[in-house]
């Protein structure tokens, strides 16, 4: 892991491997010595409000499958892996825009070749955030989806089938499902 140097004429090539519309960012940072404390109490003691606003960011975006956060190696260690859709610049171009990014601060400035010590709060610039991440990133030997589609039409499908056992609830239901043309719905609903 080589250590970040800040260079604003330099954008690194982008890491990850993709699976049809979506793409893995695993990032792995070295703790700063004795810091594992301050690490977990930003995790575990982040105000409601907080959470609240990173909650409304991600459902804003829609492309993030998952994140995690992970102190390893005895707490020297630090992954963020996270799975989204689409590509790794507009990702996180949206999530600059929005708390999620800020809040990264707070635990990052506890890791080694965070460049944003002794700067104030908003210091860093999108472009350094994305340099400092890129450097400390590995791509994943391997990468898959076990269902495919992005997170939108995850979010629809789920709608429809709410959607649909709403009908299949209501009163009317058995006389309108002897439609022929709703027996391949019916057979994938019976499964």
């Amino acid at each position: 892991m080589s250590e970040y140097k800040y260079d604003p004429n330099v954008t690194s090539p982008r890491k990850g491997k993709s699976d049809g519309p979506v793409s893995e960012l695993s990032v792995f940072l070295k703790v700063k010595p004795g810091h594992e404390r301050a690490i977990r109490e930003v995790f575990d003691n982040m105000p409601p409000d907080q959470k609240a606003a990173n909650a409304k960011a991600i459902t804003h975006f829609g492309t993030l499958h998952n994140a995690r956060y992970v102190l390893f190696d005895n707490g020297t260690r630090l992954l963020i892996a996270t799975t989204f859709d689409g590509d790794w610049d507009v990702y996180i171009d949206d999530f600059s825009t929005s708390a999620v990014l800020d809040g990264w601060d707070d635990f990052l400035l506890h890791c080694e070749g965070y460049p944003d010590e002794g700067k104030d709060k908003a210091g860093m610039s999108v472009h350094e955030i994305k340099e400092f991440l890129t450097v400390n990133q590995v791509t994943a030997s391997d990468f898959l989806m076990v269902y495919p589609g992005t997170v939108q039409e995850i979010l629809k499908a789920q709608r429809v089938q709410t959607a649909f056992q709403q009908v299949l609830d209501g009163p009317d239901a058995a006389e309108a499902l002897q439609h022929p043309a709703l027996k391949p719905l019916l057979k994938e609903a019976a499964d």
